[in-house]
């Protein structure tokens, strides 16, 4: 199972995926993939607004649009912008304006490019216990609040 490491590089974060593996020398941990640094954002109050969509890539888009909201992004044309990061909803990626990928600490997660496109691509098995339990830990790693109804609406959409 593959799981988020930050590490830090001349005292700037830099977030990995990364999977663990047994070896002759004990468990070690193996880099899958780079997915940009870390940027933290002070979060505003909660809004209590309850996401809905057509689709699950709608439904998806409003939950982040939320998130970002909360941290001070603003809507620019197609485009959430704050700083020199950007989210754009068609394609549900967030980069740097350099084009880079980057990764938003937000709540008790990271948001990115890749944890949005973990939720976006999510199925179904036979095991509802199983995708329950699954899913909600995607969105906790993607740093995504959801409340009981938004996330048996996202379920059902699946």
């Amino acid at each position: 199972m593959a799981y988020i490491r930050v590490k830090k590089i001349s005292n700037k974060p830099y977030a990995y995926l990364v999977e663990s593996q047994s070896t002759k020398r004990g468990p070690r941990q193996r880099v899958k993939q780079y997915l940009g640094r870390v940027h933290t954002v002070e979060l505003q109050e909660n809004v209590e607004s309850v996401v809905s969509g057509k689709t699950k890539k709608e439904f998806l888009q409003g939950m982040v649009v939320r998130e970002l909201k909360r941290a001070g992004f603003t809507e620019k044309g197609k485009k959430f912008s704050f700083e020199s990061l950007h989210f754009c909803p068609q394609e549900l990626t967030l980069r740097k304006k350099n084009k880079k990928e980057a990764i938003l600490k937000l709540n008790e997660g990271y948001l990115c490019s890749f944890t949005v496109d973990r939720l976006h691509t999510f199925a179904k098995s036979k095991d509802v216990n199983k995708d329950g339990l699954l899913l909600a830990k995607y969105f906790l790693e993607s740093g995504l609040t959801v409340n009981e109804e938004e996330f048996v609406q996202y379920y059902q959409m699946l």
